[in-house]
């Protein structure tokens, strides 16, 4: 574990440990929804601004692990859009989906979030949700 930088809080943990990156570790709906909280906080966006237009994105360069990610988040019950490089001029071993705005409840009640910005941006814009209901 090592800090990035000189003037960035950003922790960096790093490991060998093979079972983290393996499919069969994850056999439980708890664990799945645990590695896509994870894999969120991490590799996923939601708007800064709450009045821009919601979305959840997760973006990552290796093609093969976010694929894993959206088969998960798909056999969950979440419905995500396709996966696509949004940038190939600059970066073609990017990545990058969106949930599907149909699965934004489903993705923020059980997926959710432990990053502490990330989790206030889903908090409030579940509140908002639910108060366009109560109207």
């Amino acid at each position: 574990m090592y800090r990035e930088g000189k003037t960035r809080n950003l922790w960096i943990l790093e490991t060998s440990a093979r079972w983290l990156t393996s499919e069969t570790s994850l056999t439980s709906t708890e664990e799945r929804l645990a590695y896509a909280r994870g894999y969120f906080d991490t590799e996923g966006g939601v708007p800064h601004n709450p009045a821009a237009r919601f979305y959840i994105q997760l973006v990552q360069k290796n093609a093969a692990d976010i694929s894993k990610l959206k088969v998960m988040l798909e056999e969950l019950g979440i419905s995500c859009g396709k996966l696509h490089n949004p940038s190939a001029g600059i970066d073609d071993e990017l990545r990058r989906f969106y949930v599907s705005a149909r699965s934004h409840r489903t993705f923020v009640e059980r997926v959710s979030s432990w990053h502490p910005q990330k989790r206030v941006r889903l908090e409030l814009w579940l509140e908002r949700q639910d108060a366009r209901m109560k109207i």
